[in-house]
């Protein structure tokens, strides 16, 4: 009996003993993981492009699953918390695997921009340690530049007409791609728009001489009545009278003007001989029964004044006044492909928005400015650029009166 009972308690130590024993654990589930971390491996590519894995990330998998394999290896002498902590450990590094793609940029806009011009529409909100990388595929950037400042902005400036370019867009960290994408950019020609226009009339007035004409001459014979006055010119004081009769040959005007001009002739004779009566300023002349006197050059310069005391019996008025010319009206602007420059003179009074566009490229045309105007509306006009630069520069004294 007591043999019994101590084979009895003997067996149920064995039995506590065995049930204390660590067994090794199930390494199902952690193999499957492997091979399915190992796939996942082994078909993906890192690269730049959306979509692929960053650079190194492959490695660092690949550091991960070995080591889980290592545990699988060595199962037997691991436990099924050891198996589930290694298969715990590949999980996050795949999930960080999966999580390591190269992201697409969102919001970027396609850009046209003219010759000279500069886009800054695009910008990359970059967080810290991130650096923007932007390359063209105009690599000898003959249509355009592109470069970015340090807050992330593109700045893309024209140089010549062409395009669709592609900028390729990449943010980097710890100098691996991590987001990418593109945008296009079209150099398309500049095009200045005038302001709004509502009178075209750049006329030129011209200058006048200055003349008086006589009232009518009633009298053909001053004999004991005689007349006298004097005409006043610059420093000239010409003297004139009448104290005979007129001839009956001609009109009393046109006897009267002959009376005139040789008083005139005879006074530059005297001063200066037969030079004086040929530069003359001043000369007279009739018509029917009036009389005129002249200057020969307009201007204000060639106003002159009569005096003394018949000067009234002749004409209502005593002073001939010239006038000079009158380019108030007149405006000048340059137009400038970068090589030719045109100085457009705008001299005349120009009906229509057409006709001022018409002078204009016709001035164009004539100096080989690669530039060509064109009509906007009844109010408004435009400079195209047609050179292969795409440049216009409009400047000039009045440029201000017709672009901003």
């Amino acid at each position: 009996m007591q043999l019994d009972v101590a084979a009895a308690e003997l067996d149920s130590a064995l039995t506590n003993f065995e049930g204390k024993i660590i067994k090794a654990g199930d390494t199902i589930a952690l193999t499957t993981a492997i091979t399915e971390a190992t796939n996942l491996y082994k078909n993906t590519e890192e690269g730049v492009e959306i979509g692929q894995n960053v650079k190194g990330s492959k490695a660092t998998l690949k550091e991960a699953i070995d080591v889980a394999q290592l545990v699988v290896t060595n199962s037997a002498n691991k436990t099924t918390q050891q198996l589930a902590d290694a298969k715990a450990a590949l999980d996050i590094a795949v999930v960080a695997f999966e999580n390591s793609k190269v992201t697409a940029l969102t919001g970027l806009l396609n850009v046209t921009v003219t010759s000279a011009g500069v886009d800054r529409s695009n910008h990359i909100n970059l967080e810290n340690d991130e650096t923007l990388v932007l390359t063209s595929s105009d690599s000898t950037k003959v249509a355009a530049t592109v470069s970015n400042d340090s807050s992330g902005t593109a700045i893309v400036t024209g140089v010549a007409l062409g395009g669709p370019i592609t900028i390729t867009v990449q943010v980097k960290k710890d100098g691996q791609v991590i987001k990418a994408g593109t945008f296009t950019v079209t150099v398309v020609p500049m095009a200045i728009t005038s302001k709004m226009i509502t009178n075209f009339d750049y006329s030129t007035v011209k200058g006048t001489q200055a003349k008086l004409v006589s009232k009518p001459v009633t009298l053909s014979d001053f004999t004991g009545n005689r007349k006298d006055f004097s005409i006043v010119i610059g420093s000239d004081r010409i003297p004139i009278y009448v104290s005979w009769a007129l001839s009956t040959d001609f009109s009393k005007g046109v006897s009267m003007g002959s009376v005139v001009e040789s008083h005139i002739q005879d006074f530059y004779y005297k001063k200066d001989g037969a030079n004086g009566i040929l530069n003359r300023p001043i000369a007279a002349f009739g018509f029917e029964d009036t009389f005129q006197i002249s200057a020969f050059q307009p201007g204000s310069a060639s106003s002159f004044t009569l005096v003394g005391a018949d000067w009234s019996y002749f004409f209502e008025q005593s002073s001939g006044l010239g006038t000079d010319t009158d380019i108030s009206k007149n405006r000048t602007f340059t137009i400038s492909d970068g090589t030719t420059m045109e100085n457009i003179q705008l001299t005349s009074n120009f009906v229509t928005i057409d006709d001022l566009v018409n002078h204009i490229n016709n001035r164009l045309m004539n100096t080989g400015v690669k530039a060509q105007a064109e009509k906007v509306s009844a109010a408004q006009f435009k400079i195209t650029s047609t050179s292969s630069t795409g440049n216009i520069i409009i400047d000039g004294v009045n440029k201000a009166d017709f672009f901003e």
